[in-house]
């Protein structure tokens, strides 16, 4: 227990940072949810009212936060070693016979638990909630574009739908039937279609038999014909785990859609190596040649230099998706260059 929580000493560097770490994701995750809701405001309207933008920015928020996690890291530990050296606690800790190395160690442990946190939540919990998030607002800002819709081919039918705010429903859904000489004898329309028992249904179809000019209405819940609609192949990357990130990313797709899965999976597998490489830069201003600084002056600068390599990451991401650059490279460059100014940085203590 001591190996993994360490003395008393480092126990009460470790509660700081956390704590400051907790004061800093309030303040900026608070701060980037009230802004995130003002912005939707824009959007209002009977059916996208102030309850549903305060549903979708809930949702929103696990992914957004996720996202701001590397920074919430800087700052809090910048924060949180400040403070304790403002008030001389690592003075003190120096003198009771704790190196630097035991030091920054401490510092890091809460930084470790948020950072396994965050990928339990992008695997588990995010991408649910985003896919609800997006496909959601887009159906009650009546945003749905028909002719922009999931398309897939199945054996006997090409089926489409336009939204999917859940896994096991879909919305607008669209299948046309072949006949005979692969020619279209049937158009189902459903507005609603939910996946049950290992097979799609849905409530007050409306059938049109291209063979016999008949059109009919069907109130009961029936089976549809076989669609073989894998969401994980159709859906934003966005809305997937990681482990159904890598999988995609492997199958036959075109290559564009291959790259936009592969920038993913590496953004959010490599996110934790993202914030490590922060925090080496916080312990570089914290005990570095610009530890004499305030502490409002080294948090603007750190954010300045997190805000570039994050622009950098972004812009780089961008250009591999649609260029030979190898996404995951586009990920690690901006990483290796804080690293390296880091430990420049620190070889000057």
């Amino acid at each position: 227990m001591k190996l993994l929580l360490g003395d008393l000493i480092e126990r009460d560097i470790s509660y700081q940072v956390l704590l400051s770490l907790l004061i800093v994701m309030i303040l900026i995750g608070g701060i980037d949810f009230i802004f995130l809701f003002l912005n939707e405001l824009s959007d209002l309207s009977l059916l996208y009212n102030l309850k549903e933008i305060f549903i979708y920015c809930l949702k929103s928020f696990p992914y957004r936060l996720f996202d701001l996690t590397s920074y919430i890291c800087l700052v809090g530990l910048i924060v949180g070693i400040g403070s304790l050296s403002d008030r001389g606690e690592l003075l003190g800790a120096q003198i009771l016979g704790k190196s630097l190395t035991s030091i920054a160690i401490a510092a890091f442990r809460p930084v470790l638990l948020i950072m396994i946190l965050g990928l339990l939540a992008s695997q588990f919990v995010i991408p649910s909630l985003s896919q609800s998030a997006e496909e959601n607002r887009s159906q009650l800002q009546d945003k749905l574009e028909y002719d922009i819709s999931y398309w897939n081919r199945g054996s006997q039918n090409i089926s489409s739908f336009v939204s999917a705010p859940e896994s096991g429903r879909i919305l607008g859904l669209t299948v046309y039937e072949f006949g005979p000489n692969n020619r279209i004898s049937k158009v189902i329309f459903a507005k609603e279609a939910f996946f049950r028992s290992g097979k799609w249904e849905s409530e007050n179809k409306e059938i049109i038999n291209l063979q016999d000019v008949a059109t009919q209405t069907q109130n009961k819940i029936e089976n549809l014909p076989v669609l073989n609609l894998d969401m994980d192949q159709m859906l934003s990357p966005r809305y997937l785990s990681l482990t159904n990130l890598y999988i995609q990313s492997k199958e036959n797709f075109s290559k564009y859609r291959k790259k936009q899965l592969s920038l993913e999976f590496w953004r959010k597998v490599l996110q934790p190596l993202v914030t490590f490489s922060l925090v080496l830069l916080a312990m570089s201003f914290l005990f570095g040649p610009i530890r004499e600084k305030k502490t409002g002056q080294r948090i603007l600068i750190a954010i300045g230099v997190a805000f570039i390599v994050d622009l950098s990451q972004k812009l780089l991401g961008s250009i591999s998706v649609v260029s030979e650059i190898p996404t995951i490279i586009s990920v690690l460059l901006p990483i290796g260059f804080i690293i390296f100014i880091s430990l420049i940085l620190l070889k000057r203590v």
